[in-house]
C-alpha cells in the first residue's frame, strides 16, 4: 500500500514533470501501425497479489494462443509506493503499452494527451459494454484517456466466527448503537471494527448526515469546519467505546501507515473482527480468514441517527490506459479488449481485480459459476446501496495525512477534538484548492 508521506512528495514534484512530457508528446507524434494482426511487442503494467499475478498471465499466454504476431510482456509490482513507481516511468518514458491506473493518476497526468485517446483505438469496444455515466471516470478534457475497470464500494465487514464466539448475533447489527452494544461483549484485546485509513469513516457519517460529499465538481470542500467536529467527535466516541481498533493499538501492532491486512496477525487472529475497505479489494481478507476457517462476511452499513440515506463512498477500482506515444496502436487495443472484454480471458482473470464492470465480463463470470460466494455478495453489496462518487483527489496522499495525523493526536491524548477539527478543515481546504488546479478542476 501506499507510504502516505513519501507520495505526497513525489506527487508535488513529478506533476510538473508529467505536464511538460505530455505536451512534448501526441497521439500523432509517430507512426502507428493500423494493423491489428501485425508483429509487434507489447508491455503489460499492472500491482497485486501474487493471486492476481498469476491469472493475469495465463490470460497473456491464452491470448498469445490466438494472436501469435503479437507479445505481450508483463510488468507486475507490488503494492508499495506505487504513485512514486508510475512517477518515475511516467516522467522518465519508461511507461508500459498498457498500464494499470488509479483514480488520481488519470486527471494528473491525462492532461495535455498525456495517455493515448481510446477513442481513437481501433478494436476496443467500450460504448457496448459501460455505461456512458462509468466512461466518465476515464475522461480528460473530452478525450478517454482510459477505462474504469470496475466500481469500488465501500462495505462494512465481520468476521463472523469471532463476533459469535463472543455472543453477537451479525444479522441483529443495524446502528452503530448496536455495535457498541456488541462491543462490550468483546473481551480486552478485541475489537468490533477496523479503519485503517482514518478519514474513511468520518466521511461516510458526514456525507450521511449533510446528504453532500466532501467536495464538489469544482474540488471545493462542502463541509464546514463544525461538520467536521462533529464528525470527529462521533469517531472519537467509537474509539471510546471500543467499537473502533484505537490508534495507540494500531500503531503497536500494525504501524502508523494504512495497509493491507489480510495478512496480519491481529486480523487472521480475530483480535480485529471487522473493518471497512473497498468491495473489490476484500477477496484476500476472505480468502486469508477461511483458511483458517473464519467466516468473513459484508453486513449493511449503518446509516447515522438523522441521516436519510447510506451515502457510501465510491470511486473506480482501478482504470486502463495506453502510453500517449504508442506507436502499435491496433494491436494494443485487440489486447486491451480482450482483457476487458473476452469471455476466455475474464474466466481466467476471474475475480482477482475485484467484479469488472464490462457487461461482456460480468456475463462470462456468471456462465463460469465464479460470481458466486463471497465474490458475488460484495459486489452486490455496492449495487444495493446508495453512493456519492468520490472527487479523483479524495484519496490525496496529503489529505490523507492531514486526517490521520490529527485523529491520532486526539485518541493519543495530545490534542482536542476542537483543535484537530480546525486542523483538518483549514489544511484540508488549502490542499484541496492546490489539488484542484492541479487537476484542471477549475
Amino acid at each position: 500500500m501506499k507510504n502516505w508521506k513519501k507520495v505526497a512528495l513525489a506527487a508535488a514534484t513529478v506533476l510538473s514533470v508529467a505536464t511538460l512530457a505530455a505536451c512534448a508528446s501526441s497521439n500523432g507524434s509517430a507512426s502507428k501501425s493500423s494493423n491489428p494482426n501485425a508483429k509487434a511487442t507489447l508491455s503489460f503494467w499492472w500491482w497485486g497479489t501474487q493471486q492476481r499475478n498469476d491469472a493475469t498471465q495465463k490470460q497473456i499466454d491464452n491470448f498469445h494462443k490466438s494472436n501469435s504476431n503479437i507479445t505481450v510482456q508483463g510488468r507486475p509490482t507490488g503494492f508499495g509506493n506505487l504513485d512514486q513507481v508510475f512517477a518515475t516511468q511516467y516522467a522518465g518514458g519508461t511507461s508500459a503499452d498498457i498500464m494499470s491506473l488509479l483514480y488520481n493518476w488519470v486527471p494528473m497526468y491525462g492532461q495535455n494527451g498525456g495517455f493515448y485517446d481510446l477513442n481513437k483505438v481501433p478494436g476496443l469496444d467500450l460504448k457496448d459494454n459501460y455505461s456512458a455515466s462509468f466512461l466518465k471516470f476515464g475522461q480528460v478534457d473530452g478525450k478517454q484517456v482510459a477505462v474504469p475497470y470496475g466500481e469500488n464500494v465501500m462495505v462494512l465487514w465481520v468476521n463472523k466466527t469471532v463476533y459469535e464466539k463472543f455472543g453477537v448475533d451479525v444479522s441483529k447489527l443495524h446502528t452503530w448503537q448496536d455495535y457498541i452494544n456488541a462491543a462490550k461483549k468483546f473481551p480486552a484485546g478485541y475489537y468490533p471494527i477496523c479503519s485503517p485509513t482514518w478519514n474513511f469513516m468520518p466521511a461516510i457519517y458526514l456525507q450521511q448526515v449533510t446528504n453532500e460529499q466532501e467536495f464538489d465538481a469544482k474540488g471545493n470542500l462542502n463541509w464546514s469546519e463544525s461538520d467536521i467536529e462533529k464528525a470527529v467527535s462521533w469517531y472519537y466516541g467509537l474509539v471510546k467505546d471500543k467499537v473502533v481498533v484505537p490508534a495507540s493499538d494500531y500503531i503497536a501492532n500494525v504501524g502508523s501507515n494504512p495497509v493491507d491486512l489480510s495478512n496480519n496477525k491481529m486480523e487472521l487472529d480475530g483480535n480485529y473482527a471487522g473493518g471497512v475497505g473497498w468491495n473489490a479489494g476484500l477477496q484476500s481478507d476472505h480468502d486469508a480468514l477461511a483458511a483458517k476457517g473464519d467466516d468473513m462476511v459484508i453486513v449493511p452499513y449503518p446509516v447515522a441517527d438523522g441521516a436519510k440515506n447510506a451515502n457510501i463512498l465510491s470511486k473506480p477500482s482501478l482504470l486502463l490506459a495506453i502510453k500517449k506515444n504508442e506507436t502499435n496502436v491496433a494491436q494494443a487495443g485487440k489486447y486491451l479488449n480482450d482483457f476487458l472484454n473476452g469471455t476466455e480471458a475474464n474466466k481466467i482473470l476471474g475475480t482477482t481485480r475485484g467484479v469488472p464492470a464490462s457487461k461482456s465480463a460480468v456475463k462470462a463470470l456468471q456462465d463460469s459459476g465464479q460470481l458466486s460466494g463471497f465474490a458475488k455478495s460484495a459486489y452486490e453489496a455496492g449495487l444495493n446501496v446508495s453512493t456519492m462518487n468520490e472527487t479523483p483527489f479524495f484519496e490525496d496522499a496529503t489529505l490523507t495525512t492531514i486526517w490521520t495525523n490529527n485523529a491520532q493526536a486526539v485518541e493519543l491524548g495530545k490534542m482536542s477534538v476542537q483543535t484537530a477539527a480546525q486542523n483538518i478543515y483549514t489544511q484540508t481546504k488549502a490542499q484541496a484548492a492546490k489539488l484542484a488546479v492541479q487537476y484542471k478542476l477549475k
